[in-house]
C-alpha cells in the first residue's frame, strides 16, 4: 500500500475513508520523488515543488487561511521520508495566499509514526462522523452501517455535548430515543427534542417526516456561486430560471465587479424568490456589495431563500448529513461529474494554469447540476408539504 503526504489530512480525520481511497487508486512508485518502507507500507513524497541542492527544500501549495496540526504531520511525513533516503532537508515550506511558513516538522515525527503504525496495521476502522462526511462518497455506506447497529453516530443534530447528555439519561441508540421521548423533552426542550425524535424515527422508518408545518415554495430562480478562495474571487454565478441555465462567468478577477453588477441587474428585474443552498450565496453578495460599494436593495435580499434552513427546520430525513448532494441523491438526483465543493477549487486552479476549456466545461457542468439539484429538492419539498 502506497501512502503519500497528501493522504495525511484524510488519515488524520477519517482512517476508514483514507484506506478505501488509497486501495481504490492505482499508484506507482515511479511517480514520486522519495520513498521509504514503514510498517509494511510504502511512504512516498508527493511534492508540489522540489528544490535540489546540498539540502532539499520542499514547497507545498495550500488554499486555507491557517495551519493546523495535520499540516505539521504532513510536514513530518515529508521530512521523515526524505531523511530516510539519507538526504538532508533544508526547509519544508507551506504556502497559501494567506501565509508562507517554514514548518518545524521534527517535533511531530513521533506522533506521525504512531498514527501510521496504527493505520498500516489495522484492517477495520471504527466509523467516525466529522466535517469530511458532508462531501464523502462513502458517507452513505457508513450511515447504513451505523443504522444497522442502531447507533447514534449519524443522526442530524447530535454532536459531542448532545451525545454526553443523552448517555447521562441512559440513551445510547436510536431506539432509545423513541422509547424515552419524555426524558428527551425534559432534558432538551420541545424544539430540539422534536428534531432528535423525528430524525430517529425518520432513520428507523426509512422515510422523510415533516416535524414542523411547512408552506409550499413558489416557482423561483435558483442560484449557486463558485469561488476561487485562494484569490477570494467569485468567478461564476450560476442561475437556473424556467429550466434554463445561465452562467454569469468572470474570465479574471478584474471582471468580478462587472459580473456582480450584471447578476444584480438580472435578479432585480425579477420578483421571484431566489433559492440557494446554505448561507454562502447571501454572504458573498453582502461581501461584494461592501467590496465594490454597490448597494443591494432590501427587497432583493428579502427574496433570498436558504433551502438548507427550510429542510433542517421542517423535515427529518434518513440521511447522514444535510448537504445538497446528500439530500438530492436521497431523492434520486445524480451529478454528471465527480467534482465537489472542495475539488472544484483544484479544477479552477488547473484551469488558470492551462486555460483548458474542457476543465471550464466540467466546472460549468458541475455548477449547473448544483442549481438543478436545488430546484429538484425544492420540488420534493413541495411534494412532502402536500
Amino acid at each position: 500500500m502506497i501512502i503519500t503526504n497528501k493522504d495525511i489530512k484524510t488519515l488524520y480525520f477519517c482512517q476508514k475513508k483514507c484506506k478505501i481511497d488509497i486501495l481504490s487508486e492505482k499508484r506507482y512508485l515511479s511517480n514520486y520523488d522519495f520513498a521509504t518502507e514503514a510498517f509494511g507500507c510504502t511512504l512516498c513524497v508527493d511534492a508540489d515543488e522540489v528544490i535540489y541542492g546540498d539540502k532539499i527544500t520542499i514547497r507545498m501549495k495550500k488554499s486555507g487561511k491557517r495551519l493546523s496540526e495535520y499540516h505539521m504531520l504532513e510536514g513530518a511525513f515529508i521530512g521523515y521520508v526524505i531523511e530516510s533516503n539519507e538526504k538532508e532537508v533544508s526547509e519544508i515550506i507551506f504556502e497559501s495566499p494567506y501565509y508562507s511558513v517554514s514548518i518545524n516538522w521534527k517535533p511531530y515525527v513521533t506522533k506521525l509514526l504512531s498514527l501510521l503504525s496504527m493505520f498500516c496495521e489495522t484492517m477495520e476502522f471504527k466509523i467516525t462522523k466529522n466535517h469530511l462526511c458532508r462531501l464523502c462518497k462513502y458517507a452513505g455506506e457508513c450511515f447504513h452501517e451505523t443504522v444497522s447497529l442502531d447507533s447514534l453516530a449519524f443522526i442530524h443534530g447530535i454532536r459531542g455535548k448532545t451525545v454526553e447528555k443523552l448517555r447521562m439519561i441512559s440513551i445510547n441508540n436510536l431506539s432509545d430515543i423513541i422509547v424515552f421521548e419524555d426524558a428527551i423533552r425534559k432534558e432538551f426542550g420541545e424544539e430540539k427534542a422534536n428534531k432528535l425524535i423525528y430524525h430517529a424515527k425518520s432513520i428507523l422508518e426509512k422515510k422523510p417526516i415533516v416535524f414542523k408545518p411547512i408552506q409550499k415554495l413558489s416557482e423561483g430562480i435558483y442560484l449557486d456561486i463558485e469561488s476561487y478562495t485562494p484569490f477570494d474571487f467569485d468567478y461564476l454565478f450560476g442561475v437556473l430560471e424556467n429550466d434554463r441555465y445561465i452562467p454569469f462567468l468572470a474570465s479574471e478577477p478584474s471582471k468580478e465587479r462587472y459580473i456582480f453588477e450584471n447578476i444584480l441587474k438580472f435578479l432585480e428585474k425579477r420578483q421571484k424568490p431566489v433559492y440557494h443552498f446554505h448561507n454562502y450565496e447571501i454572504a458573498r453578495f453582502r461581501k461584494l456589495s461592501k467590496k465594490y460599494n454597490i448597494p443591494i436593495s432590501k427587497s432583493l435580499l428579502s427574496r433570498f431563500v436558504d433551502v438548507y434552513k427550510v429542510y433542517v427546520n421542517h423535515v427529518a430525513l434518513p440521511i447522514p448529513s444535510y448537504s445538497l448532494k446528500t439530500i438530492a441523491r436521497f431523492f434520486g438526483f445524480n451529478w454528471r461529474t465527480d467534482i465537489n465543493g472542495m475539488t472544484v477549487i483544484d479544477y479552477y486552479r488547473e484551469y488558470i494554469a492551462t486555460k483548458d476549456k474542457e476543465i471550464l466545461r466540467e466546472i460549468l457542468k458541475y455548477n449547473e447540476d448544483d442549481v438543478r439539484a436545488t430546484k429538484f429538492i425544492v420540488e420534493h419539498l413541495n411534494n412532502i408539504a402536500q
